[in-house]
């Protein structure tokens, strides 16, 4: 049999194959890569962090319910310790009713926990009730939650994460688990059903639920909707029975969440820049074997500075018919199927400048245990931005190997007007954001996608960290900036450093934006669905700059010596006599903050590790905000 002949080639010609196979492999992962990933912070709103939570003294009696409907991010002081858990309405898919508690590895400041920048994972967020009387407990007590692991943020991770409940038994002060997750993480909703021992059923019952993942920002999360804890319950008690709403108030703008009124005044076809009707999400949670209840869908009021633009008090009682219980619903608002009900009409009202319209939406038919899960409340803020995100960071955006690449959304301008800056949520990251720099550019619109470069601002900036307000200003240079012509435009930033820049990301608010990154002659766009936290700003600067933390002043707080071993002296902005009601405060670049000082003219801070920081001084009537890196050796 003859032997096959196989072709050879020369070592020389081998070489150079490989030299081609490694290039090709290094230009495949040196190539812009777009990403998402865990917060490792969360913005607070101002004076949430801050807020003092008095612990209820006196003894909670059953029944014991709560399903995080309420407004805020901290859990209800009159139920619970003061917690870590995240109080929200965003982050979960699809929630039991609306509002949940989010566990990850941030504490109440929206920081990852102390001491956790590194290490396995272990211990984070702790939910523990206040004391509870079960000593005259009739029978069988039971304690039940639903949970779901992931949501909108970053998924758990199989073994070593974790979910935990656990009940004090006060004899011995000690905690003892009674359930954890022992299968992988389930991004479904699933109920949990434990008994209490009669041994535990004491006058100063209490229980907690933990989780154990990453420390270092909001990762490996947990959600948690409608704990309850009653006598006389069965293990098959799971039905629940309240009828209630499962997302936040939608916009009443068809493809953005806030623009400037006067550019839909000016624009044409008015009408279509509003949504003719609303869709509203809410859940039949009841029992299917029992009598239907009936609920009254639809009814909605538009307020404008106390007087009522426009309601529907009276709404059809059969828009519920077909809808299933136990499942997410969606439903119109107006029910635009029955003849003669008016659709959302705001054609040339007679408003100017900035404002907002407060918006209601309920029904009516009863509610079995929470009036606040019933009831959708949100203000439509008409200033001088366009937005497509809600204001809510589930995730942070990254694009990877993309120095001197650009990360823009597209935006569809009503009317010609002139860009006054970028408004960026920039997420504390893994990285020292500091150190990165980035331009703000507009690119002209070629059939849909980025054609050519209209602007770019001769200032390079740097990332800003925002307590307690999402946004950060950056202002355009004013004597270079031009109209823009109504139209598609694409408007965003240039990264000048090989880090990425993490920017706030919105998952609620899918598909209303296409975003790119990349290069003209390179360019991708994301498939990612979401929103980025960028607002484009116009005609002038926000009226409420000069209020905010948003306008940094830097280079106007002097230290010196820098580097120093801890012990540094201060030039201040502003004479010592006017800042006796300033702060200074001390982060890391992880943005935890460590320390809060009164202003003097030396400080001390020797006892922090060697190390880069932030330090911060914050004005008495938070006009202004002036910051200077110090570096301890």
């Amino acid at each position: 049999m003859p032997i096959p002949y196989r072709m050879t080639l020369p070592s020389s010609s081998k070489i150079f194959l490989l030299c081609l196979f490694s290039i090709g492999l290094q230009l495949a992962f040196a190539q812009p890569q777009e990403m998402l990933r865990g917060l490792n912070a969360l913005p607070v709103p101002k004076g949430e962090a801050n807020r003092v939570l008095s612990k209820q003294q006196q003894v909670l009696n059953l029944p014991f319910t709560d399903d995080f409907s309420y407004s805020g991010n901290q859990v209800d002081p009159s139920k619970w310790e003061v917690s870590d858990v995240w109080v929200n309405q965003t982050w979960a898919r699809s929630p039991i009713t609306l509002g949940v508690a989010s566990f990850d590895g941030l504490n109440r400041f929206g920081r990852p926990h102390l001491g956790s920048q590194f290490g396995n994972d272990s211990l984070g967020d702790v939910l523990t009730s206040l004391e509870i009387d079960l000593s005259t407990a009739s029978d069988s007590v039971y304690l039940s939650f639903y949970y779901q692991a992931g949501g909108w943020g970053e998924m758990p991770g199989a073994g070593d994460d974790s979910l935990v409940l656990e009940f004090y038994y006060a004899p011995d002060s000690n905690w003892y688990s009674f359930w954890q997750n022992e299968d992988y993480p389930n991004p479904h909703w699933n109920q949990v059903m434990q008994a209490v021992p009669d041994s535990f059923q004491r006058s100063d019952f209490r229980f907690r639920i933990r989780n154990y993942g990453s420390k270092r920002g909001a990762l490996d999360l947990w959600h948690i909707d409608y704990v309850r804890l009653n006598d006389q319950r069965r293990y098959n008690d799971t039905v629940l029975n309240d009828v209630a709403f499962t997302r936040p108030h939608p916009s009443l703008m068809k493809d953005y969440e806030s623009i400037p009124w006067w550019h839909v005044n000016q624009a044409l076809n008015v009408a279509n820049r509003f949504k003719p009707d609303l869709r509203l999400f809410y859940r039949r949670n009841s029992d299917p074997n029992l009598p239907r209840p009936n609920r009254i869908l639809g009814e909605f009021q538009i307020g404008f500075q106390g007087s009522i633009v426009q309601q529907n008090g009276a709404p059809d009682g059969d828009l519920d018919d077909t809808h299933a219980e136990n499942v997410e619903v969606r439903f119109p608002v107006p029910d635009t199927a029955d003849a003669g009900r008016p659709r959302l009409n705001f054609i040339n009202p007679p408003y100017a400048d900035e404002f907002e319209f407060d918006l209601m939406q309920t029904y009516s038919g009863g509610s079995e245990i929470y009036s606040s899960n019933d009831t959708l409340r949100r203000k439509q803020v008409f200033k001088n931005y366009y937005a497509y995100d809600d204001g809510s960071a589930e995730r942070a955006y990254e694009v990877r190997n993309n120095r001197g690449g650009f990360v823009v959304q597209r935006y569809d301008i009503l009317v010609n007007d002139t860009l006054k800056g970028l408004q960026i949520y920039f997420q504390p990251a893994l990285y020292d954001l500091e150190e990165q720099e980035f331009t703000i550019l507009m690119i002209s619109n070629a059939s849909g996608l980025p054609g050519n470069i209209i602007y770019e601002s001769d200032s390079v900036y740097t990332a800003q960290y925002t307590d307690g307000n999402f946004y950060h200003t950056y202002l355009l240079d004013t004597s270079l900036v031009g109209p823009v012509s109504s139209g598609t435009v694409f408007i965003g930033i240039r990264q000048q450093n090989s880090d990425p820049l993490s920017i706030g990301y919105d998952q609620n608010n899918r598909g209303y934006t296409s975003a790119f990154y990349g290069e003209l002659d390179d360019m991708y766009q994301s498939f990612l669905g979401g929103t980025l936290m960028m607002r484009p700003i116009f005609r002038y600067l926000p009226k409420d700059l000069s209020n905010t933390e948003n306008l940094v002043e830097s280079g106007s707080l002097e230290v010196y010596p820098n580097p120093s071993s801890g012990v540094i002296k201060l030039h201040y902005p502003r004479p010592l006599k006017d800042l006796e009601q300033a702060q200074l405060k001390v982060f890391n670049l992880n943005g935890q903050e460590l320390a809060r000082l009164a202003p003097e003219e030396e400080i001390d801070l020797s006892h922090l590790p060697k190390g880069l920081y932030l330090l911060q001084l914050h004005s008495t009537n938070q006009q202004g905000l002036w910051q200077s890196k110090i570096l301890i050796h």
